[in-house]
């Protein structure tokens, strides 16, 4: 992952003001790469400079904000004729500052990375709930347990729609999944998520954000995990709890990457900071995967105040015992409670009774 800036030292590097950069992320034109989910407060990427000097220069050739989203929404070589056409009278240093974004923009644009596709499953679960304050002022976790949709989501700290992303998305993404409950239905859900809580931060004139992991019993591909953020899904089998989710956040992505080791991830200064979230901008990427589930299997969704407090050794301890969905989630929101678990805990717990073969 390239460094990371803040909005004062990105506005001093790319040639944009701070308001300008509000403006043009409040129309998601350029967005900022991380956000603290303790704080709030945004962070842009060095990588990003690129598109900001291109945004820079159309913004000299006085081409309009709404045109400029619209061509990376949708880029096309006819855009660049009318541009052209309608500054053919105007100054020679306008002209100039267009063809120089244009090259800019051509060395930059590549293909998007193909969807992953689940894997039909078919189960029978039953499932609880459990969340706390634990050390903060007021709860931004939210729940879902629905038929055949189970859900956590943490809104992002710092921000005063923190509680209130969490359980729009929650509840837009449990609506719009009961009315298609196919693999396609819960994309469109989690889009409609999305869409939902960052039309509610615009109206309001404010900043949302929230992290979202569910697990989906699709109509067509089985149990399917989506996820957002850092929030995680994990699957405890045979005695042994594997994490079937990646974290969105500064570490995990320099983690994956090879350029710091899991010591450096646990103790890294932005280790709070997410790459992606809901509400952020009008659109976010969301990982996921077909999950294999078995009789006996047992799965847990958390936020990041729960695995946080406690180690892998000690959710498997409490996910092993004989008690039931609900009864491991009070004990594990307890667990981490008396570990001085310093941010919202909440716990989902899904136990499989019967189930096909699948993979995950």
């Amino acid at each position: 992952m390239n460094e990371l800036l803040s909005i004062g030292e990105f506005s001093a590097q790319c040639g944009l003001s701070a308001k300008m950069l509000r403006s043009y992320a409040a129309v998601g034109l350029l967005l900022p790469e991380a956000v603290d989910a303790w704080s709030g407060y945004r962070y842009y990427s060095t990588r990003q400079r690129h598109r900001a000097r291109v945004i820079a220069l159309l913004r000299k050739a006085d081409i309009p904000i709404d045109d400029i989203a619209r061509y990376f929404a949708e880029p096309s070589a006819e855009q660049w004729e009318r541009w052209d056409r309608e500054i053919v009278e105007s100054a020679d240093a306008r002209r100039k500052a267009l063809a120089e974004a244009r090259a800019a923009l051509l060395a930059e644009i590549a293909p998007a990375a193909p969807a992953r596709k689940g894997t039909a499953v078919t189960s029978t679960l039953t499932s609880g709930s459990s969340t706390h304050t634990g050390g903060r002022e007021s709860n931004q976790d939210a729940t879902l347990v629905a038929e055949g949709l189970y859900a956590v989501a943490d809104g992002i700290g710092g921000y005063t729609g923190g509680d209130v992303a969490s359980r729009l998305a929650l509840d837009t993404l449990g609506e719009a999944f009961a009315a298609d409950r196919s693999m396609a239905g819960l994309l469109d859900a989690a889009r409609q998520a999305n869409e939902a809580v960052w039309s509610r931060a615009n109206s309001e004139g404010t900043s949302m954000g929230t992290t979202v992991v569910a697990l989906a019993m699709t109509s067509d591909a089985g149990p399917v995990v989506l996820n957002v953020g850092d929030s995680r899904l994990y699957r405890l089998r045979d005695e042994r709890l594997e994490q079937l989710t990646q974290d969105h956040t500064v570490p995990a992505e320099l983690l994956r990457a090879h350029q710091i080791t899991p010591e450096q991830a646990r103790d890294h200064p932005h280790r709070h900071v997410l790459t992606r979230a809901i509400g952020v901008g009008p659109e976010v990427e969301f990982d996921h995967a077909g999950v294999s589930v078995k009789p006996g299997d047992r799965l847990l969704l958390c936020t990041d105040g729960l695995y946080n407090a406690q180690n892998t050794d000690e959710l498997t301890a409490v996910l092993s015992t004989g008690a039931e969905p609900q009864q491991l989630c009070e004990d594990l929101v307890e667990a981490a409670l008396e570990a001085d678990a310093d941010d919202n805990v909440t716990a989902v717990v899904v136990e499989a009774h019967a189930t096909s073969d699948g993979v995950g």
